[in-house]
């Protein structure tokens, strides 16, 4: 693992660049007691392609923010991916974690450092760095060296304080779409719709006291986080931008469901996501019953129930026999792989990858079969069909 990743503009002020790295893997090698060659990495300075691996072995990522910074696709893609890491990040755990730092390499009129995302800006006193950015002490060491060595040690600070490895992500948009919140960037070319199946904290069912993982709107339904609103919507989007989906996130309610059993779009992929605890109420058993009916091939669910939720452990066999009547054939469905009672993030991120992949195949399936020529009069071998129904 390095501690971190650079990005710049290549093929501009090289030799600022480069003796920036020097100095700053040096303090950080000072400071953990590695080498200066193990704790720092960059892109190769001459090309403009994106190493995947040498980001996603990176603990840390610091921006020289230049006004030609977001005209570069590289920066953009190298940001991205960070701001991707941090978002599953956040998912998973309800932490942030400080692992993207911004040095204003020259000050950008178009741009500012807020523009990068809403990081954490460099604690320090220099009012040259804060007017003229670091190039400006760098070329004017002899003067400005004690502002540079401020500058150098407080990046140094952040990225020896960023203990957090952050998880890797999957699938990459060379590109680099850059959204300025810090938001995952939505890349892919194939949507995927996910229902919400669950309510309010003023909604809920009677029979459900353990309120802490609702909020205003079904789509703040926390199973993983209590009272981190949005996490399972966050975890969703970020997973289904990695495997390059564009996700729509909608609740369960009659808009919803006349949308997505139309036949209209029969095709449209959609997952959804089940509270158990939301079968007791009639509206929405009647719901949940009308995307069961929906084409196999394209839906699927998957049903969040956290080991730490001992409310639902203990109404288990209830929230089982409410699901089976209320989704046989999705219950009845045969799979390789769980998709209920999925008992932690890592758990349910895995199976919606499985998912995700799985009615991919199925609509390019379907699309094929009606895109198919017709068959030649003496036929075609039989071979078995695999996986038709096991979403």
């Amino acid at each position: 693992m390095s501690h971190f990743y650079l990005s710049h503009v290549r093929t501009v002020d090289e030799e600022w660049v480069a003796s920036f790295l020097h100095d700053l893997c040096r303090v950080v090698a000072r400071r953990t007691g590695r080498s200066p060659e193990a704790v720092g990495v960059r892109g190769n300075p001459q090309s403009a392609d994106v190493s995947v691996d040498l980001l996603g072995r990176s603990t840390v990522l610091v921006v020289l923010h230049s006004p030609r910074y977001f005209s570069q696709s590289y920066c953009r893609a190298e940001l991205s991916y960070f701001q991707r890491r941090l978002n599953m990040q956040r998912s998973r755990t309800g932490r942030s974690a400080d692992a993207v730092v911004t040095v204003m390499w020259e000050p950008d009129l178009t741009h500012s450092l807020e523009a990068v995302g809403p990081y954490l800006p460099l604690g320090v006193r220099s009012e040259a760095y804060r007017r003229d950015g670091l190039l400006h002490l760098l070329r004017l060491k002899a003067r400005y060296r004690s502002e540079y060595e401020e500058v150098l040690g407080a990046v140094a600070d952040r990225i020896v304080a960023a203990a957090e490895q952050l998880p890797e992500v999957h699938g990459f948009d060379a590109t680099g779409s850059h959204s300025p919140m810090g938001a995952p960037a939505h890349v892919g070319s194939q949507e995927v719709r996910f229902v919400v199946a669950s309510t309010a904290k003023d909604d809920v069912s009677d029979e459900r006291r353990s309120l802490q993982y609702y909020g205003k709107t079904a789509l703040d339904w926390s199973p993983y986080a209590p009272g981190e609103h949005e996490a399972l919507v966050s975890l969703v989007k970020n997973t289904a931008t990695a495997l390059d989906f564009t996700a729509t996130v909608l609740p369960l309610d009659e808009e919803t469901v006349d949308r997505i059993v139309g036949v209209q779009d029969p095709e449209q992929l959609v997952v959804l996501l089940v509270d158990a605890w939301v079968a007791m109420r009639r509206e929405e058993h009647r719901l949940l019953a009308a995307v069961d009916e929906r084409n196999p091939e394209a839906t699927t669910a998957l049903e969040p129930r956290a080991r730490d939720d001992t409310e639902s452990a203990e109404w288990a066999d209830t929230l089982d026999d409410l699901l089976d009547r209320t989704l046989p054939r999705m219950r009845g469905r045969h799979s390789e792989y769980e998709r209920w009672k999925l008992l932690d993030a890592e758990s349910f991120t895995s199976s919606l990858r499985k998912v995700l992949i799985r009615l991919q195949n199925e609509a390019l399936k379907s699309v094929e079969a009606v895109q198919s020529p017709a068959t030649p009069t003496e036929g075609l071998p039989t071979f078995p069909l695999l996986g038709r129904y096991s979403s």
